[in-house]
């Protein structure tokens, strides 16, 4: 029988003595969270009880929260450092979801279907608690309808830990690539907040002939024309097996999504919009800036006048994107027909200047959001890679 490895891949620099198995419960300290009836349930003026909900992507969040009347508290108030754990829920996913507790929460404690741990190095065994170890633990514990981590599951629970301030030097190491992940997560989402808000403010809302929003030195009213009237549109093409290849130039687009595959050969120039024709997601709009084939399930909008932004027509189009909701049925399946298209109402700003300030806007927020997420993907690669390798 081969032994296991007995020290991580990566070691922080200082650190060369053996890991030593223990026991989870000789380590830290559990305690049970508070039961409740529907009844003890209060406004805000009661004490919080922090529940599944609570618990996203690895943080505490407060835009779901329980109050109960303080009365009926007989659990212990949360303290910084406490590691909150999901140990019960319907979800099978959501076992094992937890957060650390990292600013004072008085009059908080956790609800029933949580455990909470004390460690006494909390942030390395927050980050031992998201290792591939765990998980090993916690599924081979949970049967084929037990959605829970029980507290003699947990008392079986044994990992290889060091034993020196090691613990301390990783867990501050992932402490800091959270708290990265975090900020990197929040600047993405309040750039997508951002994109939104705009596209509700700088087109005219139904009936209306001028935005809420204006860019400075633009003014007077919109125009609305029917699609049709400024955009031709076609429907693609049979996609030819033969024709598909993993090293092909040319992405395949069998509706708005995204592209299903590589080609040898495109049937559209660059720069086109692109709308799903039927299937479950009729309607949907992208555009496309690269020479593409369109498949049968996939309308192309091109424009043949330079006096139309195809970024700000795209923009508009998406914005607006709900309208194609109300579907054509034909055997059940939604579809979009190429006059439902072209009778699509545009509203457009009759200088072609403040088209192109508007699209230009749209795409440069567009551009910042994907590279975010790129950003904001490494750094989560990163994380579960160190994972890996630093413990054992």
């Amino acid at each position: 029988m081969i032994s296991k490895q007995q020290t991580p891949q990566i070691r922080l620099t200082g650190f060369s003595e053996d890991w030593v198995q223990k026991k989870l419960v000789d380590e830290v300290i559990f305690f049970s969270g508070l039961t409740y009836t529907p009844s003890d349930v209060v406004d805000k003026l009661g004490t919080l009880v922090l529940r599944s909900s609570n618990v996203q992507k690895g943080a505490i969040t407060l835009g779901d929260n329980v109050y109960v009347n303080s009365e009926v508290v007989n659990s212990q108030n949360v303290e910084v450092g406490d590691i909150i754990v999901v140990v019960r829920n319907g979800s099978r996913n959501l076992i094992g979801k937890h957060a650390m507790i990292t600013k004072p929460m008085t009059n908080t404690v956790i609800g029933a279907f949580m455990t909470g741990i004390r460690a006494p190095v909390p942030s390395f065994f927050n980050t031992l608690l998201d290792t591939q170890e765990f998980d090993d633990e916690v599924s081979k514990n949970l049967g084929a309808t037990i959605n829970q981590i029980t507290g003699g599951m947990f008392k079986s629970m044994s990992f290889y830990l060091p034993e020196s301030n090691e613990q301390t030097a990783i867990g501050n190491l992932f402490q800091n690539i959270d708290q990265t992940i975090s900020l990197q997560r929040r600047k993405h989402e309040q750039t997508q907040t951002l994109k939104k808000s705009l596209l509700g403010k700088m087109f005219p809302k139904k009936g209306q002939v001028q935005p809420e929003i204006r860019l400075t030195g633009f003014s007077g009213d919109w125009t609305e024309v029917k699609l049709g009237e400024i955009s031709d549109t076609t429907i693609g093409e049979f996609v030819i097996k033969s024709k598909q290849s993993p090293n092909g130039a040319y992405p395949v687009y069998n509706g708005g999504i995204s592209y299903t595959g590589l080609y040898d050969d495109f049937n559209n120039e660059a720069n086109k919009i692109v709308i799903s024709a039927r299937g479950a997601n009729a309607g949907f709009v992208n555009i496309v800036r690269r020479k593409y084939w369109a498949g049968n399930s996939c309308y192309s909008v091109s424009i043949d006048t330079k006096e139309i932004s195809i970024d700000f027509l795209y923009y508009f189009i998406k914005e607006n994107q709900y309208l194609f909701t109300n579907f054509q049925q034909a055997a059940n399946i939604p579809s979009v027909s190429k006059g439902d298209v072209e009778k699509f109402n545009i509203v457009l700003p009759n200088s072609r200047e403040e088209q192109t300030a508007i699209g230009q806007l749209f795409k440069k927020l567009d551009d910042t959001i994907s590279l975010q997420a790129k950003q904001l993907k490494t750094l989560e690669n990163l994380k579960k890679a160190l994972l890996a390798k630093m413990f054992v």
